[in-house]
């Protein structure tokens, strides 16, 4: 056995008495938080990093390979760390070791970090490529921020996890390059406004005592407490995410991002040494209060209104923007309606809109009030009639435009508001379709080329479907550009009620992309060197699947055209792993199952069911020659579930063995994540107790940490019932269940997850299916209503005319008897 402990080991070790056992001695001389303490045990191989001594890499034996493959682009990641913060790892040495039945990707503690093993990956798998990286990217920036300098309180987490993030940029920048960085930090914007929408996220930081924060409001309100111990894993992933990028919006008013490195490298060296020429472990501890001091030590300014926006409050705001040319004064009228999420402050300040114009781009700053804006861009070009002339970008690039669907009189040629995202808002912006479909084509800004393929789907015409077809067919354009043009293309063609726009248009693309060179009508062997085209190909398989016809069915076509794919899949004299393609693939068909079926719709639903038995063999086969994560069982499982869900399967195949076989150990982490999924359905639509009782008891015997949150996220992601509704399964025995689990079991993490289940599903209030202590009738005379709580009597009634005269004559009767009454003294 060897033991990698996070601690740097000083080679003594002691034999027990009996020879069997060995006490390994290790020695951690500088001052560590007790999370920050951790080991790995086990049978592992051992691989050096090849540009540092001190660094290390390990595995379950049989696994080197992977691990080199995996782990090689590190020697490129030190580097980048080391010179931004002029301090190389804090610890000295450091281990990254792959496990088993790892809870998350990864855990960072005092010179090591815990992965999972599912991060490794071979040179043939290219798409875990990107998550490894950022996972692994990430697990370094937190050996500086997260163990070596921690959060004073845990109010304070937001801090230290902002700043690990500003890190990962770099290192994303860097690695994987500005488009992918920039692309990615959009995508969590989204994710934090969705959730800011649905009342998921509180304030980043908690000034009131209780450290408590009321995320809905009413007598059932959900209390969020500032806890570790009571913080559930989703939430706590949103803040991480918030934390980003309210930390890149500091970085920004900075106004230099030296400014932000010098405060780094300041918080990095006193927590380092301290004046006795020692480690200091007080410095270590990183508070808010201590962050702006030396913010405002380094670049003189002070935060305190940008912090009581931003991290003191929850809120999102959305930013409609809106304008119009006004061609005698040579200016854009330009209105700004501000709405925020929650109640909270609405926001006040300049905001950068880019105006790009005949002459070139042109930046602007408006001025933001609570109310609305109108305000006035001068435009810095003038209309020109018949002459053709190069339009310079912002990158300096000149390009030729094609004007003649677009406004004569206006030199605007499109424009963009908050292009650096420095705004907590997910921003609107009105304008007409020549000037999306400009900004598509021509636009360098990965960011607002997405948003602009978003768009276009509200503009259906011929030039959309154009401009939209000649982004997909662009090599120069970015993939994920390319990716959600083809989206938007397959929504275009589903919305249109023109019947000449169907399917073949994309088919006719993919033959151009994809198509064998001595005929087109066949897909060429699997060749995945371009690995943009790669991507794309599968996100052809997924859009062409949801293409509706004007009458909003399926066509027999696309079911054709999608098995053609998978059953003359050729992967031979490819270098790459084909798993990916086939289960995309299997998604598109997935996406053709027809939710009802009338006589339109019987033949699709007749290729649908021929297609079940090649399903079940590739089901068969990723048995036998498993694919990677046995994600190919995965996506038929997820084809049978579709049948089964809309009743196209026969009763005797109608049920969920096969979703409860694949929840066992043995299966691949993707695999059962799925089964679990489904399985979380069924019991939805079917009302399965015992199913249920399956879930249950996975929660509370599985040894996969990850597996019982996952399980548990998923019912409360997909509420089996709400509150006070009568259903099959509202009944004691689950009450009684998830309170025993609530109480009884020690991983915090799955305790804060069934506390999130158990307000899901009940509230702030007894459930409705959980008797009283004491049996009582209670009894409303003026509304002639009672409430029961006792066995055999209905829960609720009303009382009768007859029950009221006898209410009267009664207590007629027994106030004459209570006169007649003598009471004898006490003696």
């Amino acid at each position: 056995r060897e033991a990698v402990v996070s601690t740097q080991s000083t080679g003594e070790y002691n034999l027990s008495s009996d020879e069997k056992h060995k006490n390994y001695v290790f020695n951690l001389a500088i001052p560590t938080a007790a999370t920050g303490i951790g080991f790995a045990i086990g049978h592992f191989d051992v691989i050096p990093e090849p540009s540092k001594s001190n660094v290390a890499y390990f595995c379950p034996r049989g696994l080197v390979p992977l691990l080199q493959h995996t782990t090689e682009f590190l020697q490129r990641v030190y580097p980048i760390y080391v010179d931004y913060m002029n301090m190389s790892l804090p610890f000295g040495d450091y281990k990254i070791v792959f496990v088993e039945e790892l809870s998350c990707d990864y855990q960072s503690y005092a010179s090591l970090t815990t992965a999972s093993i599912n991060l490794l990956h071979s040179a043939r798998i290219i798409d875990q490529t990107l998550h490894t990286r950022r996972a692994l990217g990430m697990a370094i920036a937190s050996q500086y921020f997260g163990v070596f300098i921690v959060p004073e309180s845990y109010n304070d987490t937001w801090l230290v996890v902002g700043i690990k993030n500003i890190l990962f940029l770099l290192f994303m920048r860097k690695i994987m390059g500005n488009n992918e960085c920039r692309f990615w930090v959009y995508q969590q914007l989204l994710k934090v406004y969705k959730a800011e929408c649905e009342n998921l996220l509180p304030p980043l930081h908690l000034k009131n005592k209780s450290q408590s924060y009321p995320l809905t409001s009413g007598n059932n309100a959900q209390i969020f407490h500032m806890d570790p111990m009571l913080t559930p894993p989703h939430i706590l992933e949103l803040m991480e995410l918030k934390s980003m990028l309210v930390m890149r919006i500091v970085e920004n008013r900075l106004g230099n991002k030296e400014l932000m490195q010098n405060a780094i490298k300041k918080l990095l060296s006193l927590a380092w040494i301290n004046p006795s020429g020692e480690s200091s472990s007080i410095n270590a501890l990183l508070s808010t209060q201590d962050f702006l001091k030396t913010i405002q030590v380094v670049s003189g300014k002070d935060l305190s209104d940008f912090m009581s926006r931003h991290v003191y409050q929850p809120g999102f705001t959305t930013l409609n923007f809106s304008f119009a040319f006004n061609r005698k004064r040579n200016v854009a009228d330009v209105t700004i309606k501000q709405k925020t999420v929650h109640d909270c402050e609405k926001y006040v300040g300049q905001l950068t809109v880019l105006v790009q114009e005949l002459d070139g781009s042109f930046s602007n700053l408006l001025q933001v009030e609570k109310t609305d804006v109108l305000q006035e861009l001068n435009c810095q070009s003038k209309s020109r009639r018949n002459k053709k002339k190069k339009i310079p970008l912002f990158t300096g690039e000149e390009v030729d435009i094609d004007l003649s669907h677009s406004d004569q009189d206006s030199p605007v040629i499109w424009l963009r508001v908050d292009p650096e995202m420095l705004w907590l808002s997910r921003t609107s912006i009105e304008m007409p379709d020549y000037m999306w479909q400009a900004m598509l084509l021509h636009e360098r800004d990965v960011v607002y080329q997405h948003m602009a393929a978003e768009v276009l789907p509200n503009f259906t015409s011929q030039g959309t479907i154009s401009t939209l077809s000649t982004v997909l067919l662009d090599e120069k354009c970015y993939y994920q550009v390319r990716i959600q043009a083809l989206h938007s293309l397959a929504k275009c063609i589903t919305v249109s009620g023109d019947p000449t726009v169907n399917e073949e248009i994309l088919i006719n693309l993919y033959r151009k992309l994809y198509g064998s060179v001595d005929n087109e009508k066949f897909t060429r062997m699997n060749d995945f060197s371009d690995f943009p085209l790669y991507f794309i190909q599968q996100e052809f398989m997924r859009a062409i699947g949801r293409i509706k016809d004007y009458s909003g069915h399926t066509t027999h076509k696309i079911v054709q055209f999608l098995y053609h794919q998978l059953y003359y899949n050729d992967n031979q004299r490819n270098d790459y792993d084909d798993s990916h393609l086939i289960v995309a693939i299997i998604d598109g068909l997935t996406e053709t199952v027809p939710h009802k079926v009338d006589h339109k719709m019987e033949e699709v639903l007749k290729h649908v069911k021929q297609i079940l038995p090649k399903i079940v063999c590739y089901l068969n086969i990723d048995k036998k020659m498993p694919s990677y994560q046995q994600i190919v069982s995965a996506a038929c499982l997820r084809f049978i579930s579709k049948l089964i869900q809309y009743g196209h399967i026969m009763d005797s195949l109608k049920d969920s063995s096969l979703f409860s076989a694949h929840l066992k150990r043995g299966q691949s982490l993707k695999v059962r994540c799925t089964a679990i999924q489904l399985l979380v359905l069924f019991i939805k639509n079917e009302s399965s107790e015992r199913d249920l009782n399956t879930i249950l008891s996975l929660i509370e015997f599985d040894q996969s940490p990850f597996i019982r949150c996952y399980a548990v996220q998923q019912l409360y992601l997909l509420p089996l019932f709400t509150k006070h509704q009568d259903c099959f399964l509202n009944n004691l025995h689950l009450v009684e269940r998830l309170w025993r689990l609530l109480n009884e079991h020690h991983d915090f993490n799955l305790r804060c997850c069934l506390a999130q289940l158990y307000y899901t599903l009940y509230g702030r209030t007894t459930p409705t299916c959980v008797p009283t202590n004491n049996c009582a009738v209670v009894i409303d005379l003026k509304g002639q209503t009672a409430r029961s709580n006792v066995p055999g009597i209905p829960s609720s009634f009303r009382f009768s005319s007859k029950f009221d005269d006898d209410r009267k004559y009664s207590s007629d009767d027994s106030s004459s008897s209570r006169k007649k009454k003598k009471h004898k003294p006490i003696k």
